[in-house]
C-alpha cells in the first residue's frame, strides 16, 4: 500500500519573516537537499512553486488575545493531526525543516514518533530571548540552529548557523 509514495522532504513555516527565512534556505540549500522533492505545510495560503504540494494549516495561536488561545490552539492541534495524516498517507517523508513559529510542534512530534529527523531554525528575530515554539521545539528536534549567539545560553546544545 505504502511502497509508491514519493519519497519528500516536508517544509513547515508560518508567515511572514518565516516564510522569508523558509524561501533563503530553499534557495542556498545544501547539495542534498537540492534533488529532493519538496512538500509544504504551512499557514500561508499563497502557492509556491518550489512545491510538489502545499496543505494548509491554521496558525497555533492567536497573539493578540489569550482569550482565544485555547479555541484556537484546539483547532490547530486537530488540523494539524488531519493534515500531517493527509501528507504521511500521500508522501513518505524523509525528513521535516521548519522555520517555525507553533505550527510546526504537531507536525514535528509526529515525525518524532515516526523515526522521521526533524531540523529547526531558531527565528532570526530571537535576539535576546527564546521563542515559545523554539523552547519547545528544542525538545523535539533532532537538530536545532540559532542565528544569534546570544541564544546559546537558553539553547546550550543548539548549533549557531548565522542568520539564513
Amino acid at each position: 500500500m505504502f511502497k509508491s509514495r514519493p519519497e519528500v522532504v516536508l517544509l513547515v513555516y508560518g508567515k511572514g519573516g518565516h516564510t522569508a527565512q523558509m524561501q533563503r534556505f530553499i534557495d542556498n540549500a545544501p547539495d542534498e537537499l537540492k534533488n529532493k522533492k519538496l512538500v509544504a505545510l504551512t499557514d500561508v495560503k499563497a502557492e509556491n512553486p518550489a512545491f510538489i504540494k502545499q496543505f494548509y494549516c491554521v496558525e497555533a495561536r492567536d497573539k493578540y488575545s489569550y482569550v482565544k488561545n485555547l479555541l484556537v490552539f484546539i483547532v490547530y492541534f486537530f488540523w494539524a493531526l488531519v493534515q500531517m495524516s493527509r501528507v504521511m498517507f500521500t508522501y513518505k517523508v524523509t525528513g521535516m525543516i521548519s522555520t517555525g513559529p507553533g505550527v510546526a510542534v504537531v507536525p514535528a512530534a509526529m515525525c518524532r514518533l515516526c523515526a522521521i529527523k526533524v531540523v529547526y531554525f531558531e527565528s532570526w528575530s530571537r535576539i535576546f530571548t527564546p521563542s515559545l515554539a523554539g523552547r519547545i521545539m528544542y525538545r523535539i528536534a533532532n537538530v536545532f540552529f540559532i542565528q544569534h549567539k546570544s541564544l546559546q545560553k537558553f539553547y546550550p546544545h543548539a548549533i549557531f548557523s548565522g542568520r539564513l
